[in-house]
């Protein structure tokens, strides 16, 4: 069965609210008279571009976490058919039934708090029940796990991984330009939007503002790459945030078929999102590592040698003996509010499904 009219509206909607790489969907909703199509609008990009593909498929599996917590709320079950490997068309067919005493979930209500905080956060530790509480929360999703990264050793390799990938992203023509595409400058450093990253959600220091916008254009970055920007860039991008925040955590999976895994991790990641949300605490998400490691390397992407080394640490950030992957690697702690929060477009640009969709809308 599919929901209709307002209760449709509001468990898409609360899919919409899910993180995505670049505060940007690329998804569609296809209603149809019994089920609702989540169909990718970027696919033809993944061939040449594997991590797009993984990034979009556990954004996708983060939507489907949210719209199944929502669900609950309204006495269903959401009944996801998964068909990851797909070549066309939907690569999940959202099914539901009616179940009057439907687990309610907590995490529900920390859907709308959800947001990244880029801010530096404060050294004090959070205590060992609250991250084993985030932890199972994470682990209620089949398939996917949290590791905290508490070893010394295991930090430092941890550490040296995000530091490599975020200096790569500066280094590297193809992977500068799609960093940069992403921030909309023309927004300004107080205003935020609905879709991309305004400046304002970046937590830059008002006095690097004008050298990071100036780093927007690749002539400019490949001359000061003779003294050293990107190593810089990528020590406060990704390294000093991730030294000083007092947790360091990986998001892993299970399994050989890497697209549902990364479905998996989708889920488990939002869930750990959202618990920590709940819990007051901030999450940063850092994707450029296993992002990186799964690029096609080469030409003005991400170079062989950094890559087989990502993949090498990459290899060695989990439980000892464990199988599962890394998928993301983030960090945690407390932190003020973020200066700005990203937007979101609105439902009606993501419906699709001709005069079916029109049921979705209310009366």
């Amino acid at each position: 069965m599919r929901p209709d009219g307002d209760t449709l509206r509001d468990l898409l909607a609360a899919g919409l609210l899910a993180p995505s790489a670049e505060n940007k969907h690329d998804l569609r909703f296809e209603i149809a008279s019994d089920h609702v199509g989540l169909v990718p609008t970027d696919r033809a990009s993944w061939g040449a571009a594997p991590h797009r593909e993984m990034l979009t498929l556990m954004s996708f599996g983060a939507v489907v976490e949210n719209i199944a917590l929502q669900s609950a709320q309204h006495g269903l079950v959401l009944v996801p058919e998964l068909r990851l490997a797909a070549r066309e068309g939907a690569v999940a067919s959202l099914r539901w039934r009616e179940q009057v005493d439907a687990a309610v979930d907590p995490l529900a209500e920390a859907i709308p708090r959800r947001h990244t905080n880029r801010r530096f956060y404060a050294r004090t530790p959070v205590d060992a029940a609250t991250l084993a509480a985030l932890a199972r929360a994470a682990g209620e999703a089949a398939g996917g796990s949290v590791h905290w990264l508490a070893a010394p050793d295991e930090r430092r390799r941890a550490l040296h991984a995000i530091r490599l990938a975020e200096t790569e992203r500066f280094k590297r023509r193809a992977l500068h330009a799609e960093l940069f595409g992403a921030v909309r400058f023309e927004a300004g450093w107080q205003r935020t939007l609905p879709e991309w990253l305004a400046p304002a959600t970046l937590e830059v220091e008002p006095p690097a503002r004008p050298m990071f916008s100036a780093m927007r254009h690749w002539g400019a970055m490949r001359a000061a790459a003779w003294v050293g920007a990107p190593a810089m860039l990528g020590l406060r991008a990704g390294y000093l945030p991730c030294a000083l925040a007092p947790h360091l955590g990986a998001v892993l999976a299970q399994g050989d078929d890497d697209a549902a895994a990364a479905f998996a991790a989708g889920r488990a990641f939002q869930r750990l999102w959202l618990a920590a949300a709940a819990a007051g605490l901030a999450l940063q998400p850092m994707a450029a590592a296993t992002a990186l490691a799964r690029q096609h390397a080469g030409g003005d992407w991400v170079s062989a040698p950094v890559q087989q080394e990502l993949r090498r640490l990459l290899a060695t950030l989990g439980p000892a003996g464990g199988t599962a992957r890394p998928y993301m690697l983030f960090r945690l702690g407390r932190a003020r509010a973020p200066s700005a929060v990203a937007g979101r477009r609105p439902l009606d640009d993501y419906l699709g499904g001709g005069a079916a969709s029109s049921s979705a809308a209310p009366p």
